[in-house]
């Protein structure tokens, strides 16, 4: 019997995370969590934090991910690495229409305290998962492909700017807690697979570890 990769199972795991967590949105069950999460975060509004997530929440904007595709492009092809850019390609264009396929399903209104402008529906958050395609893919490629001196500190900076574009969007009232999650959640599930993808063609980490290829 072939053995089931734990890939699988991790993705679903996920997949029955986000089924059980739209379950309870569209009844409203997590409606209060979602609002005592917010108001905490507001807690630490501030001048400085307000201008800070807002040029992060707006570089996961539609104009703000074309933007850093392009620079990202230019990158590769500076590199030669161009072939490796249709991870970012597929994995960005996947999320921004599973986004939009889902936010005209359940059509859940953005929050009323939201306090910039915001059109179109909330669930889930197409900032976040545009943001999390875009880094985390960036991620993979570079645990995979790079092994240069400032690894550590790209993936952290990648993995931060993931984080805080969730944020960013329920510190302003976007969206809920929850719309975010399920963003995550989705985002990861893209992510695993796009990982097995990879692996599949470049191989596994420890066969590349001892070549710089960016």
């Amino acid at each position: 019997m072939k053995r089931i990769k734990k890939e699988y199972y991790f993705i679903a795991i996920l997949l029955i995370m986000f089924i059980l967590l739209t379950f309870f949105v569209v009844g409203g069950k997590l409606d209060m969590i979602d609002e005592l999460f917010f108001n905490n975060v507001i807690k630490l509004e501030n001048s400085a934090i307000t201008k800070t997530l807002y040029v992060i929440t707006s570089m996961a904007s539609t104009i703000g991910i074309l933007v850093l595709t392009i620079l990202t492009a230019i990158i590769f092809i500076r590199k030669k690495r161009f072939s490796d850019f249709k991870y970012v390609i597929a994995n960005v264009s996947v999320g921004v229409i599973l986004m939009q396929v889902l936010k005209h399903i359940i059509k859940r209104i953005r929050p009323s305290w939201k306090w910039i402008k915001q059109g179109g529906f909330s669930y889930p958050s197409g900032h976040t998962i545009s943001a999390m395609l875009l880094y985390g893919t960036l991620i993979l490629l570079i645990n995979k492909r790079y092994h240069g001196k400032y690894k550590k500190q790209l993936i952290a900076l990648a993995t931060i700017m993931i984080i805080l574009t969730g944020l960013s969007r329920i510190y302003f009232g976007a969206h809920y807690l929850t719309d975010v999650i399920a963003s995550i959640i989705l985002g990861t599930i893209i992510l695993i697979i796009s990982s097995m993808i990879m692996n599949k063609e470049y191989g596994s980490n420890d066969k590349n570890k001892d070549r710089k290829t960016i």
